[in-house]
């Protein structure tokens, strides 16, 4: 369906897109997918391919309906018919469907996310951020306190954190699960680090630890279980507020992200290697 521009085209405003499709280009493709009825025919044969009959049934529609939305959807480019007289989803639609679990993460949090700022991380790791769809928050500073030293005591595998937030206190939790054979590894700000160092005594740490300029999140990689915390907009880190990651994709985000950080950290080499610098 080719609308008439809602300009002039002497009166154009603003520059192409970069992928050379012009501004209302985008809008009428975005505006083809801006209907449950088609949202809900590409989920319907996301798996497999469907009759007519079957997408009508399955979706509630008329048959009228599911022809106009077919209709609609094949222009697009989003579906295509088979040999087999079936509906299935083409290329096109495969690389849009996987944009939407974003969109739903954005959707779901979107209180959340006017007040926190997520754009803190790795743009690779933004662009993930549907994998957290799946993630549940724990509100509350004594409640996320204490699922933090809960999940922390209950490791057998992996202590993997970033973090410069009441930390000193988790020490002797963390050499415990070393010495039992625990994959620890922690990343602290150069700064939080040598403040908390310097306030109690000194601590023998029998994992090793990676330095950064500045710990913008909260992070925990355990066993099966990951935790995170993002800055508010005036960039303090909330404690208040913590996502949790039990699913596969979502901890396995987690796990990248810790991967990531940790490979650009510094390693601590100790006191005397600090004084050196």
């Amino acid at each position: 369906m080719n609308l008439p521009s809602a300009h002039p085209e002497d009166l154009s405003i603003g520059p192409k897109l970069s992928s050379g499709m012009e501004p209302t280009g985008l809008a009428r493709f975005l505006f083809e997918l801006a209907s449950d009825e088609r949202l809900g025919i590409l989920d319907a044969i996301a798996e497999r391919p469907l009759r007519h009959v079957q997408i009508a049934r399955q979706l509630r529609m008329t048959d009228s309906e599911t022809t106009r939305h077919l209709n609609r959807l094949a222009s697009a480019g989003l579906v295509t018919k088979n040999p087999q007289s079936q509906f299935e989803a083409t290329n096109l639609a495969r690389l849009v469907s996987a944009a939407f679990p974003l969109f739903r993460f954005l959707l779901t949090n979107r209180d959340f996310l006017l007040k926190h700022n997520v754009r803190v991380l790795p743009p690779e790791f933004v662009n993930r951020l549907g994998a957290l769809s799946e993630g549940t928050f724990v509100t509350g500073m004594y409640d996320v306190a204490a699922t933090q030293e809960r999940s922390l005591r209950a490791v057998k595998r992996r202590i993997w954190v970033l973090s410069d937030q009441m930390f000193e206190q988790a020490v002797p939790i963390m050499r415990e699960k070393a010495a039992s054979g625990a994959d620890v590894r922690v990343i602290r700000s150069r700064e939080g680090f040598g403040r908390g160092t310097a306030l109690l005594p000194a601590v023998e740490r029998n994992y090793p630890v990676r330095l950064v300029e500045e710990t913008r999140i909260f992070l925990a990689v355990l066993d099966d279980l990951a935790g995170i915390c993002f800055p508010t907009v005036d960039g303090k880190i909330d404690m208040e507020a913590m996502l949790l990651l039990g699913d596969p994709v979502g901890y396995r985000w987690s796990a990248d992200l810790f991967t990531h950080l940790w490979n650009e950290a510094r390693e601590w080499l100790g006191p005397s290697a600090a004084r050196d610098r």
